[in-house]
C-alpha cells in the first residue's frame, strides 16, 4: 500500500490513538491541507505514555492538548474548531485562565464558549498575559480591549504555541524568548530552557499549584527533542523524499544546526516533474530573491533546511503593527521614556506607537526590541495554519502576500505559486 493511501485524516487519528494507546509508529502517515506530513522519534515510535501526555495539573490539560501530533506539534485552528463542535467546547484546551480572550468570559453555554473561544477558534491563539516590566523604556498609555480585561499590570497577547517538535534545531525557546532571559544572541542551554518551559506551562496552562520535579522534566524534554516533524506529500509534487529530494522528518534528526542555504530539492533542479521544478524554484528564491533595501527569505530564516535564525535574533517584521490590527485584538498605545534603562537619553523619547504585542520588549523593557519576535521553524507547515504569532495569515499565499506588503519583496504570480510550493514541501 503507497503511502497516500496509506494516510489517515486528522479526525480519524484520536482512533488510531485510542486503538493503540501507548505509542504512534514511527512515519505514520497523517493527512493535512497540503498533503501528507509525518513524525519521526529518535526513541522509535511516539510514546504516548510520556509525561508529555500526562495531566500534570488541576485543569485536565497535558502538552499534548496544545501540541498534536496530528497538527504539526501545536494546535490549527481547523483542528480547534473540529474539537470545539465534538465537545461543545468542553474538551480541556478550552479553559478560561489562557483559552478564553478574557479570564473573566462568560462559558456558561456552547455559544457563550464560542464567542470566549473566539481566538482559539479563529486564529488557534491562546491568551499570554505579561506586564509592563518596571525597568521598560516605555510606558502604555492607552489600551483598546475588545474583551475588557487588558491592563498595564497584564496585557493579552494572542499567541500561536509553537511546535513541540525539531527543538534540537532550535536557538530560542518561546515567541519571545522569556525562559531564555534577556541576554542577546542563542541560548547557551536550549534543554535547560525547555525544562523550565515545562514547568512553567505546567503551572501556568495546567494550573498545577506545585513544580514539577527535575525527573518529570527531563522525561518531557528527553521526550521533545527526539521527535521531527516535516511534511513527507505534498499534493502536486508527490513524495518529497523520491528522486532525489530529501523532504520528510527521518533527515532532520542528524540535521546539523548551521547556517546555510536550503537545499532540500537541488536534485530536482531538472526534474521531468513540472510540480517538482516548482518547489526547486520556490526554494530558490527562498535562498536569493533580495528586496530593494536588501535582505532575503534566508537572510533571517538562516538555520539549513529549518527555518529558525541560527543566531537566535529576534526580528520585527511589522506583524504586530498597530496598523494591522484587526477587531478581534487589544491594541496598545506605547510611548518612549526619555531615558534607557543605561540612564543614557533615549533617542526614541517621546515617540509613540500602536501595536497588538510588544514582543520581546516585555521581557527585556529595551525600546530597540519592540514588536521583536523569534523566527519559527519552518517544517510541517501544512498541518499548522495559521502563520505568524498572532495567526493571522491563514494560508501560505498570505504569508507570501504580507512580506511583499510589508517588507517590499517583489515576485511575480508564477514567482508566488513556486514560493508556495515549496513552503508546502516543508
Amino acid at each position: 500500500m503507497t503511502l497516500t493511501s496509506a494516510c489517515v485524516s486528522q479526525d480519524e487519528l484520536s482512533t488510531i490513538e485510542s486503538a493503540s494507546t501507548d505509542e504512534i509508529k514511527n512515519n505514520h502517515p497523517i493527512s493535512n491541507e497540503l498533503g501528507v506530513a509525518t513524525t519521526f522519534s529518535t526513541a522509535g515510535a511516539v510514546d504516548l505514555t510520556n509525561e508529555f501526555f500526562q495531566e500534570l495539573g488541576t485543569n485536565d490539560r497535558h502538552c499534548g492538548s496544545c501540541h498534536k501530533a496530528e497538527e504539526g506539534w501545536t494546535v490549527s485552528a481547523a483542528g480547534l474548531q473540529k474539537t470545539f463542535d465534538r465537545t461543545g467546547g468542553l474538551d480541556p484546551v478550552f479553559r478560561t485562565n489562557d483559552g478564553s480572550n478574557s479570564p473573566n468570559a462568560d462559558v456558561s453555554t456552547v455559544e457563550a464558549r464560542r464567542a470566549a473561544y473566539s481566538m482559539l477558534l479563529t486564529r488557534g491563539a491562546i491568551r499570554v498575559g505579561m506586564p509592563i516590566p518596571g525597568n521598560a523604556e516605555f510606558e502604555l498609555i492607552a489600551v483598546d480591549d475588545p474583551y475588557g480585561f487588558a491592563s498595564a499590570s497584564e496585557l493579552s497577547l494572542f499567541r500561536r504555541p509553537l511546535p513541540s517538535a525539531n527543538l534540537t534545531l532550535i536557538p530560542v525557546v518561546m515567541w519571545d524568548g522569556r525562559v531564555t532571559g534577556t541576554a542577546v544572541g542563542p541560548s547557551l542551554n536550549v534543554n535547560q530552557d525547555l525544562s523550565n518551559q515545562s514547568n512553567g506551562a505546567t503551572q501556568g496552562h495546567a494550573a498545577a499549584p506545585d513544580e514539577i520535579s527535575p525527573s518529570i522534566r527531563t522525561s518531557i524534554v528527553d521526550f521533545e527533542t527526539g521527535l521531527f516533524n516535516a511534511q513527507v506529500v505534498a499534493h502536486d509534487a508527490g513524495r518529497l523524499d523520491s528522486e532525489g529530494g530529501r523532504g520528510g522528518p527521518v533527515p532532520l534528526a542528524t540535521q546539523a544546526f548551521v547556517a546555510a542555504r536550503f537545499n532540500l530539492y537541488d536534485a530536482w533542479a531538472t526534474s521531468d516533474n513540472d510540480a517538482r521544478r516548482a518547489v526547486f524554484r520556490g526554494q530558490e528564491l527562498f535562498n536569493t530573491r533580495t528586496r530593494a533595501t536588501g535582505g532575503t527569505c534566508r537572510g533571517c530564516h538562516s538555520a539549513e533546511n529549518v527555518g529558525t535564525n541560527k543566531n537566535g535574533t529576534f526580528f520585527n517584521v511589522n506583524v504586530s503593527a498597530g496598523s494591522r490590527r484587526q477587531a478581534d485584538q487589544p491594541l496598545y498605545t506605547i510611548r518612549a521614556n526619555a531615558l534607557l534603562q543605561s540612564g543614557a537619553a533615549n533617542p526614541a523619547a517621546g515617540t509613540v506607537i500602536t501595536t497588538t504585542d510588544p514582543g520581546r520588549a516585555l521581557v527585556t523593557g529595551k525600546w530597540s526590541d519592540m514588536n521583536r519576535f523569534k523566527v519559527p521553524a519552518m517544517r510541517a507547515l501544512g498541518s499548522r495554519a495559521p502563520y505568524f504569532h498572532d495567526g493571522s495569515a491563514n494560508s501560505l499565499e498570505e504569508v507570501v502576500t504580507f512580506y511583499e506588503e510589508s517588507l517590499g519583496f517583489v515576485f511575480t504570480d508564477a514567482e508566488e505559486a513556486d514560493l508556495v510550493a515549496f513552503m508546502a514541501a516543508l
